[in-house]
């Protein structure tokens, strides 16, 4: 075979860093997220310890990093991370985001789907690059089904459950994570410029809404097949919305508006929803002035367990759940349930189990506070 090769006249001068020159701390002033997806670890009945590699890889290269952030296998991952990507004022939402777990084909594997479900954009041959080294120590590398790409201007990517495959990913991933944060944000990175007019024309259309990037309304399988009654005349088979649940525990006001577009798609035919609101009498007195909520710190992952359950139970409504948190005051909402069907009985009835799941498991107790300075804690046992 002859190999053909460019004149030293033509060819163009190497950089000597690969990627660019760049800082070992390149993700100052940025947050990452690590997420661990297991269901025995979120039980107690496993210890982790990829959540703490990854968050101390991250760590060095400059990232402000949560405490790795526990969640079971299912519809939870998905909440988790839309809330990550949703939630909070843009710029302190995270730039990168590493899951590790749930990347196999056993059945309750679904940290691929839920991870596509909020991506702009997959980066196939990172996942590419992350098998292939894989591969080269281990065949079983070949039987993940991770996936990698952005959300905004955020980074996700799917890592397998073990030691040895995160240690494989931060291999992989190191030398061009700060390429993939440059792009992200537009800017240059010692090799490529930002984009240019491209940069100013997304700059000039108008400002999308905060729930883009919520999974398609589109039915499942594509447009509805038609069927063949005893009639004879064929009829369209309706379409089941796509499951979804979203919940935080939030110090924020809640937003009906909001609330409703998050849940709401062409299929919708009924909204039920729930305010849970600070009234100023109980337990026989009527002076109540405010109440002040305070959460368990794990307030939040039973809220998404108890999502995952009603999702199950109820496939064919989208559902949103905030909780506050904080002080509040009479006529202020503490609580919004917001349902979406097809149908208004399936929507009053999933949203009536959703509201007691919450105000039964969800570790949030209140402190209830009186006209004359007095107070008494409520849920608290």
């Amino acid at each position: 075979m002859t190999r053909h090769t460019r004149p030293d006249a033509d060819r163009r001068p190497r950089r000597a860093t690969r990627g660019g020159d760049r800082s070992a701390t390149f993700g100052a002033g940025r947050r990452a997220v690590v997420l661990v997806v297991s269901t025995s670890g979120y039980a107690g009945e496993a210890e982790d310890a990829t959540g703490p590699l990854l968050a101390g890889w991250l760590g060095e290269r400059g990232y402000r990093v949560d405490a790795p952030q526990i969640v079971p296998d299912g519809p939870a991952v998905g909440n988790a991370l839309r809330r990550h990507v949703l939630d909070g004022p843009e710029e302190e939402r995270p730039r990168v985001i590493v899951t590790t777990g749930g990347t196999g084909l056993a059945p309750e594997d679904t940290t691929p789907e839920e991870t596509r479900s909020i991506l702009d954009k997959e980066a196939t041959g990172i996942v590419q690059a992350l098998v292939d080294h894989g591969l080269a120590k281990l065949p079983e590398a070949a039987m993940s089904r991770g996936t990698a790409g952005a959300c905004d201007r955020t980074f996700v990517v799917n890592l397998p459950g073990s030691v040895g495959g995160v240690k494989d990913g931060i291999t992989i991933l190191d030398p061009i994570l700060h390429h993939i944060q440059a792009q992200l944000e537009n800017v240059g990175d010692g090799v490529h410029a930002p984009r240019g007019r491209a940069a100013e024309a997304d700059a000039a259309l108008p400002a999308t809404e905060p729930f883009s990037v919520l999974p398609s309304p589109e039915p499942v399988g594509g447009s509805p097949a038609a069927v063949e009654p005893v009639g004879g005349s064929p009829a369209a088979v309706e379409p089941m919305p796509e499951p979804f649940a979203w919940g935080r525990v939030t110090n924020e006001p809640l937003d009906l508006t909001a609330a409703e577009a998050r849940v709401k798609t062409p299929q919708t035919g009924a909204l039920a929803v729930f305010h849970g609101v600070v009234r100023d009498h109980d337990s026989g007195r009527d002076d109540v002035v405010g109440l002040a909520y305070t959460a368990h710190p794990q307030a939040q992952s039973v809220l998404d367990e108890v999502l995952a359950e009603a999702v199950a139970d109820h496939p064919g409504v989208r559902m949103s759940v905030e909780h506050r948190i904080g002080e509040l005051r009479v006529g202020e909402d503490a609580l919004l349930v917001t349902v979406a069907s097809a149908h208004r009985r399936e929507a009053f009835t999933a949203c009536a189990e959703l509201v007691d799941r919450v105000k039964a498991r969800v570790p949030i107790w209140k402190r209830q506070d009186y006209s004359d300075g007095g107070h008494d804690w409520v849920g608290v046992e």
